[in-house]
């Protein structure tokens, strides 16, 4: 485990330095980035803003929501961006290269995948969470809010790990996962802004069990706001590790799978 960790920061030192040999454009991905996220949270707040609400949470218990959300997605959008681009690795036949190195595949991409251009992501998400626990009055119980944030930004990002992987998986049956991304990425990301009340009883279940990020925004969301039980955070947690143990088996067998493109 410690020449793994070790190897890791060797890799990903190597991956920062390379970076950040170019630090104009570092800056510009990093302020682009926020702009993104600033504007869609403009968006879901004058949404609830004009209706005096969404889904029986006001504008203050949704920038929670949005905080757990967009810190998830800044967390694979930082460590997992190769994921997200795997389909590149299958048509040009880059992975044929990687499965000779002594690592695990998923572990050389890994290191690969560091991206702290998009670290604003996590920053913004972060302030916004803070903000929206503070507005809704949630520092009140700071037990709660310190565990339920705990919880709730180790199981979204763990969510999105899941997500990015499996939809990665997907690609050593399909080759191209552009077409997926949508359906197993954007559209949860986004939805994932708004109380899970607003959607049909079948999209509910679908965010709690196929495409899980009920379990890493909203269950956490309801724990720190005192609109759920504590227990929820068990169910965030332990689902979080479900898909991830499941992201990792769908992988696996991809990789079996997998026929080199100079066969």
């Amino acid at each position: 485990m410690g020449e793994a960790w070790a190897l890791y920061r060797t890799l990903v030192s190597a991956t920062v330095k390379a970076r950040a040999t170019y630090r104009w454009n570092f800056a510009v991905s990093l302020v682009l980035g926020m702009v993104m996220l600033s504007a869609e949270l403009l968006v879901v707040l004058y949404i609830a803003n004009r209706v005096h609400g969404i889904g029986g949470w006001t504008a203050s218990q949704i920038l929670v929501l949005v905080g757990f959300a967009q810190t998830a997605s800044g967390l694979y959008r930082v460590f997992a961006s190769e994921l997200h681009e795997f389909d590149r690795y299958l048509v040009g036949g880059e992975f044929d290269s990687i499965l000779t190195r002594p690592a695990s595949p998923l572990f050389i991409l890994a290191t690969r995948s560091l991206n702290p251009e998009q670290a604003g992501w996590i920053a913004e998400g972060i302030v916004v969470l803070a903000v929206g626990i503070w507005r809704s009055g949630a520092w009140r119980t700071p037990g709660i809010a310190v565990a339920g944030s705990g919880v709730g930004l180790l199981a979204g990002g763990a969510i999105f790990f899941a997500l990015v992987t499996a939809t990665a998986a997907i690609g050593f049956w399909t080759t191209r996962i552009d077409d997926i991304q949508p359906l197993l990425l954007y559209g949860p990301e986004t939805a994932a802004n708004y109380p899970l009340s607003v959607y049909p009883r079948g999209i509910q279940a679908l965010f709690f069990t196929i495409i899980p990020v009920a379990l890493g925004s909203y269950l956490p969301a309801c724990v720190v706001l005192g609109k759920g039980p504590p227990w929820y955070l068990l169910l965030s947690a332990g689902g979080s590790i479900v898909a991830v143990l499941l992201a990792l088996a769908l992988w696996n067998m991809g990789v079996r799978r997998y026929t080199s493109t100079g066969s």
